[in-house]
């Protein structure tokens, strides 16, 4: 089943000659992963993906947020994952 994870960085900057300044940074990956991962499993793809993150932000972002997505549909009683 395909996997989507979007992660999202935000906060304030100080940038000369401006007022208030915010800096945005986002993320998005697709995988196909097997119907048996676990919670833990997708949390230990979340962590790499935020170290990424904090990485090229270049300092702690405020908020700093992980959405996983899976997208099935339910067809005569029979669940099928898209993608």
């Amino acid at each position: 089943m395909k996997v989507e994870f979007e992660i999202k960085a935000f906060g304030e900057e100080e940038i000369d000659n401006y007022n208030n300044s915010f800096k945005g940074y986002e993320v998005a990956r697709n995988k196909v992963l097997s119907k048996e991962i676990t919670l833990g499993e997708l949390e230990n793809y979340i962590s790499s993906i935020f170290r990424e993150v904090k990485d090229d932000y270049g300092q702690q972002p405020e908020q700093l947020t992980a959405k996983i997505t899976i997208r099935a549909k339910e067809n005569e009683g029979e669940i099928t994952y898209l993608g």
